[in-house]
């Protein structure tokens, strides 16, 4: 899929790769993007994406969420929205934390990313049906908690 757009993002959003040596020992860490710069075969850049996913997934089987969002976000930005498995993991988080405003905001964002491209009916049917299901929950309104 194509990106949709490039924000700026800042420098310290950005996840790190540990180098290691032979024997293991950590030689240094650089950024995705210094990394990118050495590497820039697109396969590469493609399979640390990949590891990053994984890793949010296991972070999420985990339940530690909030690293799981982290790793999430940093990739839903890089693709700009194009690849709905990322932000779908992380409306299920927000969804899990009774956030159901932000799941929303980023189902939306997605749908309208995700709109201009090829063959994304099937895609855009599940945000709808998830957005309607958002939409169809009677959340309790403060004044039903007043006495």
């Amino acid at each position: 899929m194509k990106k949709i757009k490039q924000e700026a993002k800042h420098p310290n959003d950005v996840p790190v790769i540990f180098l290691t040596d032979a024997t293991g020992k950590v030689v240094r860490k650089i950024s995705i993007n210094e990394w990118r710069a050495l590497k820039a075969n697109p396969e590469q850049i493609e399979e640390v994406d990949i590891k990053l996913y994984r890793e949010a997934i296991s972070f999420y089987l985990q339940e530690d969420y909030a690293k799981a969002k982290d790793l999430l976000h940093f990739l839903i930005n890089k693709t700009d929205y194009s690849h709905y498995e990322y932000v779908e993991r992380l409306a299920n988080i927000y969804r899990i934390e009774n956030r159901p405003a932000k799941e929303k905001v980023l189902l939306l964002t997605a749908y309208h990313a995700i709109k201009p491209l090829e063959s994304s009916e099937g895609i855009l049917r599940r945000i709808e049906n998830r957005l309607q299901k958002i939409d169809a929950f009677d959340f309790p309104t403060s004044t039903q908690f007043s006495h």
